[in-house]
């Protein structure tokens, strides 16, 4: 009985999960049609193919050592993250047919997620509607330690800010690691809520998440 039991608390945590899940996504694809009608969507300015990496950076031993203070702290905090991710942007390209500052980009970097420290390499797209200057993200993000690897989605909406910073909200599912039992594997089918911190300037981005619990 008391396996049965465990069984069955198991399955609706599970359940409960994937439902959370479900609803996020759910949530932020609803803001997304209200930010982004198709009314909005021009011919793009003329916009550099690429931009450099450039490494500004500190190093990141512990998540400790991070200053979480404005303006990370964009509209919400719960407590210290258990991921911090530093990036820089390697490429921009112009999307066909969508607003200007609109673009298919690629980035690298590094970070520590619980106390783990690992690279990463990421590709997603950056859309800007025209029309309040908000901002639609969305990519894949592959984080590698010298032993597993893992790939999380991640989807955001934010507003850009005069002075060239981006701040944005979103989520990140976590898939499968790719080995195992690896020092990644925690992450398998984790639901993370982030937000982040872009440099249109410098081209590079912060990013600290929390896990849903």
């Amino acid at each position: 009985m008391k396996n049965l039991g465990s069984n069955h608390e198991k399955n609706i945590g599970a359940t409960s999960k994937s439902v959370t899940t479900v609803v996020l996504r759910m949530l932020v694809s609803a803001t997304i049609v209200s930010l982004f009608s198709l009314s909005n969507i021009i011919i793009p300015d003329i916009a550099p193919q690429s931009v450099g990496a450039e490494e500004i950076q500190p190093n990141v031993n512990s998540i400790e050592e991070i200053n979480f203070s404005s303006p990370l702290n964009n509209s919400y905090s719960s407590g210290t993250p258990f991921l911090v991710e530093y990036d820089n942007t390697t490429s921009l390209k112009p999307i066909k047919n969508a607003s200007p500052m609109s673009f298919d980009l690629t980035f690298e970097g590094y970070g520590t997620v619980n106390g783990i420290k690992y690279n990463d390499n990421g590709t997603g797209i950056f859309l800007t509607n025209p029309a309040d200057g908000s901002v639609y993200q969305k990519g894949i993000i592959e984080l590698r330690t010298n032993s597993d690897a893992i790939e999380t989605t991640y989807e955001s909406i934010s507003r850009k800010h005069n002075n060239g910073i981006v701040l944005d909200n979103g989520i990140m599912i976590f898939n499968a690691s790719s080995s195992t039992g690896g020092e990644l594997s925690f992450l398998n089918n984790t639901v993370a809520a982030y937000k982040d911190m872009i440099d249109l300037r410098r081209g590079n981005l912060t990013t600290i998440a929390w896990e849903w619990e």
